[in-house]
């Protein structure tokens, strides 16, 4: 055994590309374990090391366990794998960028061996590692708690994704080495780093510094689940296909009554193409200024993104909206193929409006050429290829929202209580919107549930 550990640590040492990898907590507690293992003898304080880090390496590992991609198989080789999807290192930023077979030989060479280096860390697994602890420790094994047999995992009749079939993969696989190919593919088809990891992006701004950053729990809304505006979003779909498939694409305006799904349209469609490779980032309006540096970030990535600006309206002593105006159409630096740009606002031209902007005859204001302004304002909306409307539903049509959001959930409720509570909601609410909708369902689940409660206790 102390030879297995011997190449355990020496093919961690070994590693080419992925060696930023060894700065890993998780791994660094792993290694360290590995050398406490090989000594010959332990003093009593060395083994207060060894028990320490042993379950500080569980508790991490079980804390991790819920936050990775898993098979339900050996938690720790589940660990390392993913570790190597969303590694970022000169291999798998030349995987993203061009296909394996049209890489030199040595590249092969060298992610074969760095693959079998890392199968050969994994596959101490939970029981193996405890064993030897409970040895060295001098306890009996099954004093020594593991994460054997803990399954974040479970098998399940959903389909499975380009992720999962790829942990299953080396789950199986007896030689990492032979994987190289199929891991290269997925770098390819589906990125690398944080933009294989995340679909959703928002931009983050600290002490002047931007940076993207990943949303670990996305609203996970799908297009579906947006009853009764399926004609408002067909457009934006063909949009978004065209987008997909390299085709010339519209930036899109969602313009509308509050409530009435425009961000979540937008967000469903990530929900729905991520697998193909579609991003999304958010943007604010105040950050629109770190543009240029967003695109530079996104330029030669092998995804598509869609940036998104939410609740986009100008009051009229802004100016950063004839930035964005240089940003959709005139602006130095041109926009990548591989980026759009889809905003929602409740205003149809984006900047105030007052009505002296209507009252051209008789101006006796200060500016020379206000109509200028005022068409200047107004074409800020023109420069979006595809403005779509989303209006506050009628009484029938927020009446049919409701009905497909009970009966999605399964609520046991007569039509006639449900339509007699859900306009009693609205009319005390903020009127009739799919997000009252949604509203008034969630407390009806909730009322439902305690009711049913109560009556079987």
């Amino acid at each position: 055994m102390n030879n297995y550990l011997k190449d355990v640590r020496q093919s961690a040492f070994s590693l080419v590309y992925y060696r930023n990898i060894l700065q890993d907590r998780l791994l660094v507690l792993y290694l360290d374990i590995v050398s406490l293992l090989l000594e010959k003898e332990l003093t009593d304080l060395k083994k207060e090391e060894l028990q320490n880090k042993y379950y500080e390496l569980l508790s991490a590992l079980l804390d991790k366990g819920g936050k990775i991609v898993t098979t339900g198989h050996d938690l720790w080789r589940d660990y390392v794998v993913n570790l190597i999807l969303y590694s970022e290192n000169a291999f798998t930023e030349k995987a993203g960028a061009e296909s394996y077979q049209q890489m030199a030989p040595v590249f092969h060479q060298l992610v074969q061996h760095d693959l079998r280096s890392l199968q050969q860390l994994a596959c101490l697994g939970g029981r193996e590692l405890r064993e030897l602890v409970g040895e060295k420790l001098g306890n009996v094994a099954r004093e020594i708690l593991s994460w054997e047999g803990i399954k974040y995992g479970e098998k399940s009749n959903a389909a499975p994704t380009p992720i999962t079939s790829l942990l299953e993969a080396f789950q199986a696989s007896a030689d990492w080495g032979m994987l190289a190919p199929t891991l290269a593919e997925f770098y390819y088809n589906h990125g690398v780093g944080q933009f294989a990891k995340y679909h959703f992006f928002r931009w983050v701004v600290n002490n002047g510094t931007g940076r993207l950053e990943g949303v670990e729990e996305p609203d996970k809304i799908r297009l579906e689940q947006l009853y009764e505006y399926r004609k408002e979003q067909e457009k934006v779909i063909q949009n978004t296909e065209y987008f997909l498939a390299g085709f010339p694409a519209n930036n899109v305006l969602l313009y509308g009554d509050r409530g009435t799904g425009k961000s979540s349209t937008v967000k469903a469609l990530i929900n729905k193409y991520g697998v193909r490779g579609l991003r999304l980032v958010e943007l604010q309006k105040q950050d629109m200024k770190y543009f240029p540096e967003v695109l530079k970030i996104l330029r030669k990535k092998p995804q598509h993104f869609i940036i998104f600006i939410d609740d986009l309206s100008f009051e009229d002593n802004e100016n950063e909206y004839r930035e964005l105006k240089a940003l959709l159409e005139g602006g130095v630096e041109a926009k990548p193929q591989n980026v759009v740009i889809y905003a929602t606002s409740n205003r149809r031209h984006l900047v105030k409006e007052r009505f002296s902007d209507k009252e051209i005859t008789g101006y006796d204001g200060d500016e020379v050429r206000r109509m200028d302004t005022i068409q200047e304002k107004l074409s800020l909306a023109d420069r979006f290829g595809i403005t779509l409307t989303f209006i506050s539903p009628d009484q029938k049509r927020y009446l049919k929202i409701v009905e497909h959001m009970v009966k999605e959930r399964k609520l046991e409720i007569s039509v006639q209580e449900l339509e007699r509570r859900a306009l009693q909601w609205e009319i005390n609410g903020n009127g009739r919107s799919p997000r009252t909708a949604k509203q008034f369902v969630d407390f009806l689940e909730g009322q439902l549930g305690l009711l049913k409660g109560a009556n079987i206790s």
